[in-house]
Order: C-alpha cells, then structure tokens, then sequence
C-alpha cells in the first residue's frame, strides 16, 4: 500500500492573525473549501438542501481553538481534519448523523491547535474524519485498521 507523506501540510499561526470570522451557505447547491486557505477562529457553515466539504488538511490554523458552527437541513456537511490535530465533536441530529471518526494512530502534539465542531443536523448529516495530507478516504481507513490490529 502506497502511503501518502507523515509530513503535515496544515499551518499553524498566532491566533490574532487570523480573521475572526467567516461562513459558508449551500442552499440547493454544493460548496467546497480545500487547498490552503484559512479557518477563521469562529466558522460558520449552513446547509440546505445542499453540500458542504471543507478539508483542513492544507489550510491555515490558529493557535488555541478554532470553532465550526454547522446548520445542517436536508443536507450534508464533510469535514476532513488533519491528523495530529485536537477535534471536539458535539453535535445533535434528528433524523440524520453527526458522526466523528478520529485518527488514533497518530498522536496530538502537545499544543497542536484544537477544532471544536458542535451544531445540529435535521434530516441530514454532518460527517467529521481525520486525514493525512494526500490520503484517500480508503486509504485512510486501511491505515487505520493495520494500526489497529498491529497495536
């Protein structure tokens, strides 16, 4: 199996260098975040009759705590989130899924930023999963399952 780069691609900057806040709205429609770019420390993300994927894999994060505020209704939100990095997920669903499923093979280091993903999903979900930089979905849930029964 041809494993991407351990090597981390996301950046980590002084928290009053990022910007404050920002959102991302899908009604009726797909949107995506992935490449580099930067999380703001408050995010929000609502989705209706829509798409929502953002990747944090190669994107800018602050110091200390970045927040996701996620809306979903009849809809979908996709957060890949970088292995090595500290994620809370909170979130209530009706009828749907708020699901997280983290890396533990890989370590948090110690004061690696923290992501905290909390809202609600009707009728939808709200998928979060830890990713290497590079790594497939498949590819990731391989890697996961050596290290598991390897242990």
């Amino acid at each position: 199996m041809n494993l991407p780069s351990l090597r981390p691609r996301h950046t980590v900057i002084p928290a009053e260098a990022v910007r404050e806040r920002a959102g991302l709205l899908a009604v009726m429609s797909g949107m995506v975040r992935k490449g580099p770019w930067e999380l703001p420390r408050n995010f929000r993300v609502a989705t209706v009759m829509g798409s929502a994927e953002i990747d944090l894999r190669e994107a800018v994060l602050a110091e200390g705590d970045s927040t996701i505020e996620i809306f979903c209704l009849f809809g979908s939100v996709e957060i890949v989130v970088p292995s090595g990095v500290e994620v809370v997920v909170d979130g209530d669903a009706f009828a749907g899924e708020f699901s997280h499923r983290p890396d533990p093979s890989v370590e948090v280091a110690p004061g690696a930023p923290r992501i905290v993903i909390h809202g609600s999903a009707y009728f939808g979900s709200v998928e979060c999963e830890a990713r290497l930089a590079g790594e497939s979905d498949g590819q990731a849930k391989r890697r996961i399952r050596l290290a598991r029964r390897n242990g």
